[in-house]
C-alpha cells in the first residue's frame, strides 16, 4: 500500500491489526509508527498500551503474547516488533530463535483491538516465504525507499510547513545539494532554517541556506571536485583544508576523491551509451542529482585521462599508508594536477 493511503486510513481511524514496514528510509518508517501512536492510543494511557520490542531479542511467540493482550482503560493496543529479520533471507546473530508458524496462527484470528508493526530495514522482503506471502494478502504491507528527485524535493517543501516556515523548489534543491538526501538530516536542518527564518509562515532563502546549512563531508568533497574542474583551485584548496581543521584524515579525504572520479569514469563509459540521469543512478547506486553534477563535470575529461587520474589517486594513497609522503601534501599536489589538466584541455 502507498504510504499516503496508510496515513489516511490511520486519521481516518481504519486501523489494520497488522503492518508490515520495511526499506531502508527508516526515517519515514518512524514518523509513521509516531504517527499511528497519536492516532491510535491515548497518550494519558500509552505506557499501558504501546510496547516496543526488538525480533533479535524477544521472541515472536512473546511479542504475540503482548498482542493478545487486551488494551488497558483503553480501546487500542499498538504493539512495535523491529528487526524483523525473519521477513527477509537475512540471518543477523540473535539472542532468541522466532518461529514464524507463530505468526502465520496469528494471522488466522488477529485481534482488532490491537495494530501489529513489524519493521525492517530491508531494501526487499523475501517474497519466498510462506510467511511473507501472508503478510502480502492480511496486512498492511509499505515500502520505504529512499525518496528521489521531485518526491524528495517535494517532502523538503512539505516538511518546511511542518516548521511553520515556506521553502520554494529552487531553495529545496539547493539544501538537498548542501545537505546530502537523508531526511533525518534535512529535518534537522529544516528545524534550524526555520527557526532562524522566525517561522510564521517565514521564507527560507538562498543566503540562509549558504550561512547555517550543515555539509557532509562526501558534499565537501563532491563541492571540492566542483571548484577544482571549474578553475576555482583558491575555493577548492579552502574547503579541503576546513575539512582538515575538522579532523577529518587525508586518506579517507583522498577515498572520496576516488569515489568521485569513479563515478566521473563510470558516466563518462555509460552515459554515451543513451542511458538517462534516473537510470544511471539506478545502476551506479546514488542520487540522480550526483548524476547529473557528474555529468558536467566529467565533459572535462576524456576517459583514458579519467583512468590515469584513478591510477594516480591509488598510487598516492598507497604512498600515504606507507609514510612514503605527507598527506596534505599529496592531496594538494593531486588536485594541481587536476586543476592542470582541465585548464590544457580549456
Amino acid at each position: 500500500m502507498p504510504l499516503t493511503s496508510a496515513i489516511r486510513d490511520i486519521r481516518q481511524k481504519r486501523f489494520s491489526p497488522v503492518y508490515v514496514l520495511y526499506g531502508t528510509e527508516t526515517f519515514l518508517a518512524e514518523e509513521l509508527i509516531k504517527l499511528a501512536q497519536r492516532e491510535m492510543i491515548d497518550p494519558a494511557y500509552a505506557d499501558l498500551n504501546v510496547s516496543q520490542y526488538d525480533c533479535t531479542e524477544t521472541s515472536l511467540a512473546d511479542i504475540l503474547q503482548d498482542a493478545e493482550t487486551l488494551p488497558f482503560l483503553a480501546e487500542h493496543r499498538m504493539v512495535v516488533a523491529k528487526q524483523a529479520y525473519f521477513l527477509t533471507g537475512a540471518k543477523p546473530a540473535v539472542k532468541v530463535e522466532s518461529d514464524p508458524d507463530a505468526l502465520l496462527a496469528y494471522l488466522a484470528n488477529p485481534p482488532a483491538y490491537t495494530s501489529l508493526f513489524l519493521h525492517v530495514e530491508a531494501e526487499k522482503l523475501d517474497e519466498r516465504k510462506k510467511l511473507v506471502k501472508a503478510l502480502q494478502e492480511k496486512a498492511v504491507v509499505i515500502p520505504f525507499l529512499p525518496l528521489r528527485d521531485a518526491d524528495l524535493y517535494g517532502w523538503v517543501e512539505r516538511r518546511a510547513v511542518h516548521y511553520q516556515a515556506k521553502i520554494e523548489r529552487p531553495q529545496a534543491m539547493k539544501l538537498v545539494e548542501r545537505t546530502g538526501s537523508d531526511l533525518r538530516l534535512l529535518d534537522k536542518e529544516l528545524e534550524k532554517l526555520a527557526l532562524y527564518a522566525g517561522g510564521n509562515g517565514a521564507v527560507i532563502t538562498d543566503q540562509m541556506i549558504e550561512k547555517l546549512a550543515s555539509r557532509t563531508l562526501e558534499q565537501d568533497v563532491f563541492a571540492l571536485v566542483e571548484d577544482v574542474v571549474a578553475g576555482r583551485l583558491e575555493s577548492a584548496f579552502r574547503t579541503l583544508y576546513d575539512c582538515m581543521k575538522l579532523g577529518e584524515e587525508p586518506i579517507r579525504l583522498l577515498a572520496l576523491l576516488a569515489r568521485q572520479f569513479r563515478l566521473l569514469l563510470q558516466v563518462k563509459i555509460w552515459a554515451p551509451r543513451g542511458y538517462s540521469q534516473q537510470q544511471l543512478a539506478g545502476m551506479l547506486k546514488v542520487h540522480p542529482y550526483a548524476v547529473k553534477k557528474a555529468m558536467e563535470q566529467a565533459r572535462f575529461f576524456d576517459e583514458a585521462s579519467l583512468r590515469r587520474l584513478l591510477g594516480e589517486l591509488a598510487e598516492e594513497d598507497y604512498r600515504m599508508k606507507s609514510g612514503q609522503v605527507d598527506k596534505r601534501l599529496a592531496i594538494e599536489r593531486f588536485m594541481t594536477r587536476v586543476a592542470g589538466h582541465v585548464h590544457r584541455r580549456a
